[in-house]
């Protein structure tokens, strides 16, 4: 799900006043596009954010989350997926699973979305609560789309930035040079910020990343940012660049190095082929999804 989009969807409808249907997975078994507490939004048009399946089950939900806004009645469906040669509703969907869902009218406060949409903005995860009828109720942790911390701003940043955006994760750029900053293609950055190299720390509170690039091709403003990196507690550090200058950088840091090293991903991204910044970036994000998501990668 991009987190980005459904919010932005969400907010245009609440201040439209226009009504809303939250669908939410709330059991799930054998093989499933999505798991349980996932969720998608859909409007009086059957317009929508979010997905459940590849795609073949949006189409039924939008006609049913009309009804749930007409009725103001919540409405749990049950899609049985289970025969992957049986076509369901003539799409052949040829999946192997059982979902079922709830699909409810958000309030005049538009809860539960309302307080859904307060994690998904912050930076800890939290527990929702959906009244699932009969006095029955369901809990499931949701956590923030991830923080990515970009370190320079040169243009194999942008793309970048335009790959992790499109995922929903909220990037941070920051570079020393105020060109850089300021003439970037950056439109899909949660922020930008142009201050010197040494004064990161200081500056940005970098607790909030889960993940931080560090691209400059300045060596003097990487060294202090890994430097800076090496005091924090961000779990992947990505560095552009080959291996020879991972090492000198490593060497330069001197007993800042050790509280790194394990971090430090140099080159950064996978070994997936292709040249240039677009692929390059590519190779980066596929290192740290994996990484955030906990998937091996060798």
């Amino acid at each position: 799900m991009d987190a980005n989009r459904v919010l932005q969807f969400f907010e245009e409808h609440r201040q439209a006043g226009e009504p809303l249907v939250l669908a939410t997975v709330v059991e799930t078994s054998g093989s499933t596009y999505s798991k349980t507490g996932e969720h998608m939004l859909i409007d009086a048009e059957g317009r929508f954010r979010g997905m459940l399946s590849g795609g073949c089950l949006e189409g039924d939900l939008a006609m049913r989350a009309r009804v749930v806004i007409e009725s103001g009645e919540p409405q749990t469906v049950t899609y049985n997926l289970a025969d992957g040669d049986e076509e369901v509703w003539g799409l052949g969907i040829g999946c192997d699973g059982e979902m079922e869902i709830l699909l409810q009218l958000l309030d005049d406060s538009y809860e539960p979305f309302t307080s859904i949409a307060e994690i998904l903005c912050g930076e800890d995860a939290g527990i929702v609560t959906l009244d699932v009828g009969q006095d029955e109720s369901l809990e499931f942790l949701l956590s923030p789309p991830p923080s990515v911390l970009i370190l320079g701003a040169g243009l194999d940043a942008e793309p970048l930035v335009r790959i992790a955006s499109e995922l929903g994760w909220r990037c941070t750029v920051v570079d020393h040079r105020p060109a850089y900053v300021n003439h970037g293609d950056f439109r899909t950055a949660r922020e930008k910020h142009c201050i010197p190299a040494d004064q990161l720390a200081t500056s940005v509170k970098l607790s909030r990343f889960d993940m931080a690039v560090v691209m400059s091709h300045h060596l003097a403003s990487d060294r202090s940012y890994l430097r800076q990196l090496a005091a924090s507690d961000i779990g992947y550090v990505g560095l552009l660049g080959p291996a020879k200058r991972r090492k000198r950088l490593l060497e330069d840091l001197e007993k800042y190095a050790d509280d790194l090293r394990e971090r430090l991903h140099g080159p950064a991204g996978l070994s997936i082929g292709g040249r240039g910044a677009n692929s390059i970036a590519l190779a980066i994000v596929a290192q740290m999804h994996a990484y955030y998501y906990g998937v091996p990668t060798s």
